[in-house]
């Protein structure tokens, strides 16, 4: 008998055939995102034969390294510590990366941009070119960053001529900002941007206040009657721009030098929004979040009792000129809704003073309104005035604060529910000196045919920007638990809840006591 082991298989005859073999069946391979590969760090940085390079010897540094060099560049430039999440951009614009940072007013964003040109060799002459959404805010951040010892220039209608042009074209500027008009619509600035002098010498382009492009352009998936409709709460928020949905295309030439994208808000289908205009991915761009709302600042909510029309309920917020006189009263901006309200409120402040008339004093040493329509030299009065302390309360619309770094301001009040995203960028113009600062937010109890109680709320809906106006004004959370959910925010370590009745500012030698009793806030200052 054959043992099993030892026998042997028949010979194969051609008339033999082999039997088939059945294919196992494979599992299809998931679809990964691709990964950058880990390579050595200096090779990582993009360094093209022409055109603006940084210094080599931040070209060879390791990661380490340059992060520990852009900390101390920012000691020694500013006198102050360099915050993780500006190294971090900074870092990444040094990588050649486009970079999307999502951080609260007040945050240092627009010194991101003289840290990076602090990489870069002065004798190149490079050139940053900024858009911003308001020829006055470029004015503004022009003057700081001649304070601060480069040469810039704010572009508009009547200031961009041949001329500076070619002042542009041969490296005058190291900081060029102008509108999205100018940029696109421009056929002096066209030839400018597309000729090969002024690529060999672009550094960087910021988009400064990117959810603008959410807000006012034509983004592609997107209505803006669905998407803004609670922006129309705010008459002054700006008209419809659609040069903001058209930036993509020219941005995509640029000669490979990074991309960075500032804003103080932005909610996830804004970002996604703003990513399909400009032509990026999520390969192509890395975002950056910071914590919208400073913890220095307090926020407060406060039922109305009286009519937003009225806006009587801010007379509890003043006190009368017998208590306080006015160059003591705490530097506060009061938000309304429409332009007509910033008259009311003006004259609810004369009531909460006992100065009738007062009003209508155009100088007013105690307050004064800021709108769309007013004049221009007044505009300039107005915010030159406040910026020295010559008076201490404006009564504003929207139109007064965008890109604005006063470090007096320590009160912000908003009048009615708004766009929590609107309202966020709003209280972020207080306390911007690192100091305390309060934002009170009075909203109505109920709005017509809107969502007034949380049962009217169904988990798991899709939340419209009007739903999301009714849930900051009645949500039992935490505001600012609430305003960085909105956002996605998921990382909040602490928080303090809006319940404790009593809060004192100390700042310049002098007291701020702010006190809630039975609902009635009351601000006054006391040496």
């Amino acid at each position: 008998m054959i043992k099993p082991h030892t026998a042997r298989r028949p010979k194969m005859t051609s008339t033999t055939r082999k039997p088939k073999r059945t294919a196992i069946p494979q599992r299809p391979k998931v679809p990964t995102v691709p990964k950058r590969p880990k390579i050595d760090p200096t090779r990582k940085r993009i360094w093209t034969p022409t055109g603006i390079n940084i210094y080599q010897e931040v070209y060879k540094m390791t990661d380490e390294k340059l992060k520990a060099h852009i900390a101390e560049t920012s000691l020694k430039s500013y006198g102050q510590c360099a915050k993780d999440l500006q190294v971090d951009a900074v870092f990444n614009l040094v990588q050649g990366r486009n970079t999307f940072l999502l951080a609260g007013t007040g945050f240092g964003k627009s010194r991101i941009a003289e840290l990076y040109m602090k990489m870069i060799p002065q004798n190149s002459r490079g050139v940053v070119v900024v858009l911003n959404p308001l020829d006055s805010l470029g004015e503004n951040q022009v003057l700081e960053k001649k304070q601060a010892g480069f040469s810039a220039i704010n572009l508009t209608k009547l200031t961009f001529n041949r001329k500076t042009a070619e002042e542009i074209s041969n490296g005058v500027y190291q900081f060029v900002y102008l509108s999205p008009e100018i940029f696109l619509n421009s056929k002096l600035f066209r030839k400018l941007y597309y000729s090969s002098r002024f690529q060999n010498r672009l550094a960087l382009i910021v988009v400064d206040e990117a959810h603008m492009i959410y807000i006012w352009g034509l983004v592609e998936g997107s209505t803006s009657k669905t998407s803004t409709s609670a922006h129309f709460r705010h008459e002054d928020y700006s008209i419809f721009r659609p040069s903001y949905g058209k930036l993509g295309p020219q941005l995509l030439f640029r000669n490979d030098k990074p991309l960075l994208l500032l804003s103080a808000t932005c909610r996830p289908v804004a970002v996604e929004a703003i990513k399909v205009s400009l032509k990026l991915t999520d390969a192509t761009v890395d975002i950056l979040r910071g914590e919208l709302t400073r913890p220095e600042i307090r926020i407060l909510r406060f039922p109305m009792a009286n009519s937003l029309a009225s806006s009587l309920d801010l007379i509890k917020v003043f006190p009368s000129s017998k208590e306080v006189a006015d160059l003591d009263m705490v530097p506060s901006l009061v938000y309304s809704g429409s332009r007509n309200r910033t008259a009311t409120v003006l004259d609810v402040i004369d009531r909460a003073r006992e100065t009738p008339g007062g009003a209508l004093q155009p100088d007013s040493l105690c307050a004064r309104r800021f709108h769309s329509c007013t004049g221009d030299e007044d505009k300039i009065t107005c915010v030159e005035d406040f910026a020295s302390g010559s008076f201490p309360v404006i009564s504003c619309t929207m139109a007064l604060g965008l890109g604005q770094n006063w470090k007096r301001v320590r009160m912000v009040a908003h009048m009615g529910r708004g766009d929590p995203a609107s309202i966020c960028q709003m209280i972020g113009r207080c306390g911007r000196d690192g100091k305390k600062g309060l934002a009170i937010l009075f909203v109505e109890k109920t709005r017509r045919n809107g969502k007034n109680h949380i049962d009217r709320f169904v988990r798991g809906a899709t939340q419209t920007d009007l739903d999301r106006m009714d849930a900051l004004a009645i949500t039992t959370l935490c505001l600012r638990v609430a305003f960085a959910l909105d956002n996605r925010l998921v990382q909040i370590v602490f928080c303090t809840l809006n319940l404790i009745p009593r809060l004192t500012f100390w700042g310049n030698g002098q007291c701020w006591l702010h006190s809630a009793v039975g609902g009635r806030p009351c601000i006054h200052r006391r040496g």
